[in-house]
């Protein structure tokens, strides 16, 4: 455990950085929502595509281990689904909570798989991308629209959505470019390098200036049972899993990483968009960052 929190740690001071630069109103309000969406439209996609165009995907556990990704996805929003005629909260309320306890944060998974497995990273990381993103995005937006907006979700609403997803797109051409053999131009490949090594230390102060220490003293049983569902019951259901289908150790290590990540930061946005508790989701966001830091190495070290 000590050895894996020794990885940790710059990450999450680099997100403590972040928390400060927007404490302190180093910058103005208007200049993190532009950097996020920088890095999520252009530096996370420029790595995708660089790094999977050149990657090994001929590993035989790539598929089983999307299996249980997206297995797992289905079966933690059955079970928040279920829990839902006991939880005295709203419908709005509801769909943060339930965010909270399906989504991952992108831009930290990313950055731990590069630095627990510079060769394997991020190859998992394209697989958890592709695996549960467009799954994740049309299940929340469908409990959004049932339980927020009381309005029925129309799948033209969500194709355009996934069609537009700048994460899946980057792993669609990365994939393509590799499986086609195609290589890219030397030129092109330098510049996507350079864009895609401003991905991590950005969109991780990115993820500290979104939290909201401030709040998470309220709506206790909300918080509990989605950051209880998300940081715990997730990974151990990955675990078992990717026991049960063999999956190599290294490959098994990096899946339970992603599944014991704290929700997406980005579920704010969605919340806010079709009516959702976007407070309530914030207090999540946060409360899940503050406790993925001591919660990531002690199931990496039981689990995997």
């Amino acid at each position: 455990m000590f050895a894996v929190s020794l990885t940790l740690i710059p990450l999450f001071l680099i997100i403590l950085l972040g928390y400060l630069l927007n404490h302190f109103k180093f910058f103005d309000e208007s200049f993190w929502p532009s950097l996020e969406k920088m890095t999520y439209f252009v530096f996370f996609p420029a790595l995708l595509i660089n790094k999977l165009s050149t990657a090994p995907l001929s590993d035989a556990h790539i598929v089983p281990t999307a299996l249980v990704l997206s297995g797992t996805v289905c079966l933690m929003s059955l079970l928040i689904v279920l829990l839902r005629p006991m939880l005295p909260i709203s419908g709005a309320a509801f769909s943060s909570v339930f965010q909270g306890g399906v989504r991952f944060n992108s831009y930290l998974g990313l950055a731990i798989a590069l630095m627990l497995s510079p060769s394997l990273g991020v190859v998992i990381s394209a697989v958890a991308l592709i695996a549960m993103v467009p799954l994740l995005n049309t299940l929340c937006v469908i409990v959004l629209a049932h339980y927020a907006s009381h309005k029925p979700a129309h799948w033209r609403t969500v194709v355009t959505a996934l069609s537009r997803n700048p994460l899946v797109l980057g792993c669609v051409i990365g994939i393509s470019l590799n499986l086609l053999n195609i290589p890219l131009p030397s030129a092109l490949q330098h510049t996507l390098s350079i864009l895609g090594s401003a991905t991590l230390p950005l969109g991780l102060l990115a993820v500290g200036a979104a939290l909201r220490f401030s709040a998470i003293r309220h709506a206790q049983l909300p918080l509990f049972i989605s950051s209880s569902i998300k940081l715990i019951v997730f990974p151990t259901c990955v675990w078992a899993g990717c026991h049960l289908l063999a999956i190599t150790e290294e490959m098994r290590y990096l899946a339970v990483m992603f599944a014991a990540l704290p929700t997406a930061t980005s579920s704010y946005i969605l919340a806010r968009q079709m009516g959702g508790d976007y407070t309530l989701m914030a207090n999540i966001i946060t409360l899940q960052t503050l406790l993925a830091a001591l919660s990531l190495p002690i199931m990496l070290t039981v689990l995997a």
